[in-house]
């Protein structure tokens, strides 16, 4: 007969009482872990900040060729929201003389970077009038700049005369700004 077991081969009360203790702290050590992960509260959730609103410069149209045009533009221009942009800010000058301050009078990505740095703007937004159109025609494109992706959204429309840009003018510049067309 072993020391663990009595005459009739079971083991004895003490070892008995040796692996009920033992099953017990198991199940103690056990069932508290369990309650320690079920009272644990999650970290809390980290808000995600909006990025901040980018800052939108318009640029003056000059009315050189058609002062009533450019003044619809320009309207037009200072009254433009769009989604994640500061309130508009109007530039000083318009593009053409931006480019000429700055000494870079090309009309590229980097040109107009560069001016977007020099106003401190994220985007811009602007309108040229075609010298090139027929005479009886008013052609103005509508141009949004993105100075960090150095992209350009345009969208150019042909009137028939001046009463027809100026009642269009908003149409156009809205389109513009949702995206228009893309060129670099």
């Amino acid at each position: 007969m072993s020391d663990g077991e009595d005459r009739c081969g079971r083991p004895s009360r003490a070892l008995r009482l040796e692996a009920s203790i033992f099953l017990f702290l198991f199940l103690f050590v056990v069932l508290s872990s369990v309650g320690a992960c079920a009272t644990h509260k999650p970290p809390p959730a980290q808000a995600v900040k909006p990025p901040p609103p980018q800052k939108l410069a318009w640029m003056p149209l000059d009315p050189l060729d058609a002062p009533s045009v450019a003044r619809a533009v320009n309207d037009t221009l200072s009254r433009t929201e769009i989604k994640g942009t500061a309130p508009t800010v109007k530039a000083a000058v318009s593009m053409e003389v931006a480019q000429l301050a700055i000494e870079c009078i090309q009309p590229t990505p980097a040109c107009y970077r560069a001016v977007g740095h020099s106003l401190g703007a994220d985007r811009l937004l602007w309108a040229e009038i075609d010298p090139a159109a027929p005479e009886d025609k008013i052609r103005i494109t509508i141009v949004m700049f993105d100075v960090r992706a150095g992209t350009a959204s345009r969208e150019a429309a042909t009137y028939d005369g001046v009463q027809a840009a100026r009642a269009g003018i908003a149409q156009l510049v809205e389109h513009a700004a949702r995206g228009g067309s893309r060129a670099p």
